[in-house]
């Protein structure tokens, strides 16, 4: 690589420009135009740059003076190709693109593809993580909701602190079901001698019962039975709300429980069955009697 006198480069020439720390590296004379702007704001803080070059090889821009740029002779470098006088693999790979800069095109074509590629695997990355989210999110949403009472969200959850069977689902009661009930809640009523005395036909009664085998309601729970009854109490009742959810198997499982040293609960479970026959199950049955006689 032989210096010659200085000239003047124009934009598209090559030549070679020495940066500090390198050997004489292949460049391009760039016009300040073609430039990225972010990359030309540091031209003015460059003392004495006059061109702006682009390296070949590592793609850098740079900007020199005079003194650091000389020029580029095609015969003379491919020579020193030949004897292998560029010691490293980085200036070779520069010197080979300088002399066919189809090379320098071919390995930027093959950059962009390859940053393509990327991209088009992160898309589908997403997509696919989308997709699922949202097929998810379908099977959930395709479950059938759990079963719930009408009344408020607190009466379901502490209700089944009772542990009490769930209600029969065969249907609507007929007639004479339900004046078996109103007899049997009649005969609850009877067997009760004193308010503040417990039953033993009721204990015992209650120890038979499914309900009995589940566990005890410890003591503690009492305060949350009492919220559970005063809800039932305040909620607007219907015939199909007892048939179809355990509100009605919830009351009389309380009416049979020995809560201890509380009658509290029991009261009002029996006057809540008193009130649920009178207004359910007492009128159909007169209407069943009119309708035999006339």
């Amino acid at each position: 690589m032989r210096q010659q006198g200085r000239t003047e480069y124009l934009p598209g020439t090559t030549v070679f420009a020495k940066l500090k720390g390198y050997p004489w590296w292949p460049a391009r004379i760039e016009a300040d135009g073609t430039v990225p702007a972010k990359v030309l704001k540091q031209k003015s803080r460059t003392k004495g740059a006059l061109y702006t070059v682009f390296f070949f090889g590592s793609r850098d821009y740079g900007f020199f003076g005079p003194d650091a740029i000389r020029p580029f002779d095609a015969k003379d470098v491919e020579n020193d190709l030949r004897e292998k006088k560029f010691k490293t693999k980085d200036l070779e790979l520069a010197v080979r693109q300088a002399l066919n800069p189809s090379l320098l095109t071919q390995e930027e074509e093959e950059e962009e593809r390859e940053e393509e590629e990327e991209e088009v695997k992160e898309v589908r990355k997403k997509v696919v993580k989308t997709t699922k989210k949202a097929t998810q999110k379908k099977k959930d949403t395709s479950l059938p909701p759990p079963p719930t009472l009408t009344t408020t969200t607190t009466t379901k959850r502490r209700s089944r602190n009772l542990h009490l069977e769930d209600m029969d689902d065969t249907g609507a009661l007929d007639n004479q079901k339900k004046r078996r009930k109103s007899m049997s809640i009649e005969k609850e009523d009877e067997g009760r001698d004193s308010p503040m005395v417990e039953s033993s036909s009721h204990k015992e009664e209650y120890k038979k019962s499914p309900e009995y085998k589940k566990g005890e309601i410890p003591k503690e729970d009492y305060a949350k039975i009492l919220q559970v009854v005063k809800e039932i109490e305040e909620a607007p009742m219907t015939y199909n709300l007892l048939k179809d959810t355990k509100i009605g198997k919830v009351v009389k499982a309380a009416c049979l429980y020995p809560f201890e040293d509380d009658t509290t609960i029991k009261d009002r479970c029996h006057q809540l069955m008193r009130n649920w026959k009178q207004i359910f199950i007492t009128p159909q049955t007169d209407n069943k009697d009119t309708m035999m006689e006339s």
